[in-house]
């Protein structure tokens, strides 16, 4: 073990060091630092969404408080759901989604915006580019793969399409700008401000023709094949993501992409969208049926959507090791900052923020974390000693109570405690070995 903690501290630390600091990965993280305000407000709104705002959720609906009952005459059910009161508290509710479509929007225009700091050109019309391209594609549902899983009400590839046009925007009009014959002639006494963004107006015009054939083409693919790709979805890719090994590449591919900082579960979000969120769907629908008989669900799907909420409770783990173990201040104070978050299921400011992407000292426990969890919960629900997960939780909703929720047991509280020690203990050594590689790094700094 301490020769592999040694490796660690000569080798991997060097070149992890080394990814930090290329040019499109520091865009990308400083994008993120940009929008950490918004991320704190988008997820707090939902936390108020899911306790106060949601007719259905654990203040006002019947699983929970039932307040919506006492503030309408206790009325339930149907008649519940066919008050006023229930109508604008679910149009409440709902508006807050717009927030999600803010944010990619905020992403898509700030990389641009960011990236031009790289490769040169106008910002200003990178990141409308950006925007246009990103929109066009959205607007054009350019994947009809979502029918195969049933209706999602959004193309499941936002996060992937905010970074393609961001970065296809900000390079190609630094592209076309090298070529002087572009530039259209404009009036010389126009202020800069104005001729810079008019004389671009053919490499603009060119980027935006690039987009909406990029469009029309993926559109047209998933059109013409879509039969197929349907027929493989059901058939093969479903099947396979229920499987072990799929599902550790899975998740090792989704905290990968994340130490990077590209947003691992957005980006694999087709995956679950196809995948996992179905097995979900229909877990909680023979729950259902089976529930109105007096039985209970011993068979279902075993990875879904809410099952790897276990896997994600690594990152609560990370916090408390750093309390518990680490000496660097910086750290410490940021934990502690990110603490209440974090027990909403709120991690994303805190990758950016310790920071976990691209550091170098986080990496490997923050992949083996997550597949160990997977391992753990997928043997405890096909020994049955936990059931499957068969209800849908909110995105903020507490970890360990979402196991106990989500799979209508204690013991799936339970499993999620157990995985919280197990991956405490993975983290641990590593923070450690971060304390001794910060001591080296200031002792060589010491000395004369």
């Amino acid at each position: 073990m301490e020769q592999f903690f040694d490796w660690v501290e000569r080798s991997f630390i060097p070149w992890a060091g080394r990814l930090s600091g290329n040019k499109y990965m520091t865009a990308i993280r400083d994008t993120f630092y940009r929008l950490i305000p918004f991320f704190f407000v988008l997820y707090t709104f939902r936390i108020i969404q899911w306790l106060l705002l949601d007719p259905d959720g654990p203040v006002k609906g019947e699983n929970g408080l039932a307040l919506g009952a006492f503030f309408t005459g206790g009325l339930y059910g149907e008649e519940y759901q066919a008050t006023a009161f229930y109508r604008f508290s679910k149009l409440f509710s709902d508006a807050i989604g717009i927030c999600d479509v803010l944010l990619l929007l905020f992403l898509t225009m700030t990389l641009a915006i960011q990236l031009t700091k790289i490769w040169g050109g106008e910002k200003s019309l990178a990141a409308f580019c950006a925007l246009g391209g990103f929109f066009m594609f959205m607007q054009m549902e350019s994947t009809k793969l979502v029918v195969a899983a049933g209706p999602i009400g959004h193309p499941p590839i936002r996060i992937p399409s905010a970074f393609l046009f961001a970065t296809l925007s900000a390079w190609m009009l630094a592209w076309l700008d090298k070529f002087p014959r572009l530039r259209l002639r404009v009036p010389e006494n126009l202020p800069e401000r104005i001729a810079g963004p008019l004389s671009r107006c053919i490499p603009a015009g060119l980027t935006m023709l690039f987009f909406l054939l990029i469009s029309m083409t993926v559109t047209g693919i998933f059109t013409k094949y879509f039969n197929e790709i349907d027929q493989f979805v059901r058939s093969t890719f479903q099947p396979a993501a229920q499987t072990l090994a799929f599902a550790l590449l899975y998740q090792g591919a989704v905290w990968l992409l994340w130490w990077v900082g590209l947003f691992g579960g957005g980006f694999l979000e087709i995956v679950d969208e196809l995948a996992y969120i179905p097995a979900q769907m229909s877990n909680q629908a023979m729950a259902s049926k089976i529930f109105e008989v007096g039985d209970s669900l011993s068979q279902g799907f075993v990875f879904t959507d809410e099952f790897f909420r276990t896997a994600d409770i690594h990152v609560l783990a990370l916090a408390i090791a750093v309390l518990v173990f680490s000496q660097n201040k910086m750290w410490r104070r940021v934990t502690w900052f990110m603490l209440p978050f974090l027990a909403f299921n709120i991690d994303v400011p805190f990758f950016f923020c310790l920071p976990v992407v691209l550091n170098p000292a986080i990496l490997i426990p923050f992949v083996i974390a997550p597949l160990a969890n997977t391992v753990v919960a997928w043997s405890a629900i096909s020994w049955g000693v936990v059931p499957v997960f068969k209800f849908v939780t909110a995105a903020t909703f507490p970890p360990i109570l979402q196991g106990i929720w989500g799979t209508g047991s204690l013991m799936g509280g339970v499993l999620q405690t157990v995985v919280l020690v197990l991956d405490f203990f993975i983290y641990a050594p590593f923070v450690i070995v971060d304390n001794r590689t910060s001591a080296a790094k200031k002792g060589k700094g010491d000395a004369p």
